[in-house]
């Protein structure tokens, strides 16, 4: 069996082993390597230790990002790798991160302490793949298992539960019974986590190809519920309407699976109806109505996503596509024109992606919904490409030049300027400065 490896990883190797060090890929890269699949990033692990790896590597650029841990950034021209000292780890205290860590040289040693099987494998160009606790084998049966018990490991680091979930998500694999029972009955221990790092794995378990999956385990094992309680309510729940067959979370991961895998677009769908269960009513008929239910999501989509620390800009867009995802848009130029103006392209696009993904995920009933918007995507993108004009600063006149058609300066500029973009949102060819000073002359 052999790997293909980077020439700047295996020239760092070489600097190594010259020393008299061994040297290994390890981890992520090995893994994705023996799945076909284009390693993202590459780890060496050696028997060096810091300072000796800064002697190995003098002919290279490095950063000491880690050496407490034993662990040193190296910089090539195309790409950056890591490099970290075989270590063990001392106490986790924290169910986070280890109290301290002694350096060893047994490879072993080193990949006991990982999270997955999957994970735990090593590989050397002369001396071959080093896999002593079956990741290989799990590989072939796409099984994710803990190394060792898989309460230790949970307990150990609390990450590794969401970690779990994201290769799920990212690579389709299943969890073994006994780590998923694991990571379920650890679940509190996520509270050591902080709200940055839970919403950074969220986010890349969200744009995998198989979130959907993830999601739903994430759900069921109680996961989900433990990082976003907000959510609890809309598990299982069943929305009794004609216009769904599925429960609101199950609905949501569905519609967040039919979207382009681009995380804010994913995670308006994962938010967009956990407003629900908070607003509904039944009827005399036992029918489910859902009055408010955007907007009374899109607020704790706020309180959510502030307390994950998401962006500022990209939550306040969430939150606007989740109070929007329900509006009628009228497949008319003049709205669209009007709407995009108002809102700007990209939001416009974002939204057309939110409801056309919503609608997917409905019962059939909802299947005209679609053609719908098919066609106002159609009709948006014929605007845009005809170059209309959606805003004042198209508009083919300013506040000059109503100044010197003898509008006075001031207020009345700006309100004579916004009158003149309704009308061309109606009719985009008056957009011309002989047109619209025309306009302001005949005083319509």
């Amino acid at each position: 069996m052999n790997i293909a490896i980077p020439d700047f990883v295996t020239r760092c190797i070489a600097l190594l082993e010259a020393r008299g060090h061994t040297a290994h890929i390890v981890g992520g890269c090995v893994r994705d390597s023996l799945l076909g699949r284009n390693p993202g990033d590459w780890d060496i692990c050696t028997s060096a230790r810091p300072e000796q790896m800064q002697t190995a590597f003098e002919s290279i650029r490095t950063i000491p990002t880690g050496l407490k841990h034993g662990t040193i950034t190296l910089v090539g021209e195309d790409m950056s790798i890591e490099a970290t000292t075989l270590r063990r780890d001392g106490a986790y205290l924290d169910h986070r991160r280890p109290a301290s860590v002694d350096f060893t040289q047994d490879l072993d040693q080193d990949l006991a302490r990982r999270d997955f099987t999957v994970n735990a494998m090593a590989y050397n160009p002369c001396h071959g793949l080093r896999d002593p606790f079956g990741g290989r084998r799990d590989l072939a049966a796409r099984a994710l298992r803990c190394v060792g018990n898989p309460l230790e490991r949970f307990e150990e680091d609390a990450l590794r539960i969401l970690r779990l979930l994201r290769f799920v998500s990212q690579l389709g694999f299943e969890p073994d019974p006994q780590t998923l029972a694991g990571a379920s009955s650890r679940k509190n221990l996520l509270a050591a986590v902080s709200h940055e790092r839970v919403f950074s794995e969220l986010c890349k378990l969200i744009v995998g190809q198989n979130a959907h999956k993830a999601l739903t385990i994430a759900a069921s094992s109680g996961v989900l519920a433990e990082i976003l309680p907000e959510f609890a309510p809309a598990i299982n729940f069943d929305q009794r309407s004609p216009y769904h067959d599925r429960t609101v979370d199950e609905h949501s991961f569905a519609a967040l699976s039919f979207a382009p895998p681009e995380q804010w677009l994913r995670l308006s769908l994962l938010l967009h109806d956990i407003g629900k269960p908070y607003v509904a009513t039944f009827d005399k008929n036992g029918q489910g109505h859902y009055k408010g239910h955007a907007g009374a999501g899109a607020k704790i989509a706020r309180q959510v996503l502030a307390r994950l620390r998401c962006p500022t800009k990209a939550a306040a867009h969430i939150e606007k596509l989740i109070a929007f995802h329900g509006k009628r848009l009228p497949a008319q130029p003049a709205f669209l024109r009007r709407f995009a103006g108002l809102h700007g392209a990209a939001f416009t696009r974002d939204l057309l992606d939110v409801m056309q993904a919503d609608n997917q995920a409905k019962a059939a009933i909802c299947a005209p919904r679609l053609k719908h918007c098919a066609q106002i995507r159609e009709m948006l993108e014929q605007i845009l490409q005809a170059g209309d004009c959606l805003t004042l600063a198209e508009l083919a006149v300013n506040g000059d030049d109503l100044i010197a058609a003898g509008i006075p300066p001031g207020p009345q500029t700006g309100e004579t300027l916004r009158e003149l973009l309704e009308q061309v949102w109606k009719n985009p060819e008056i957009n011309t400065r002989q047109g619209l000073l025309v306009l302001i002359q005949s005083g319509e």
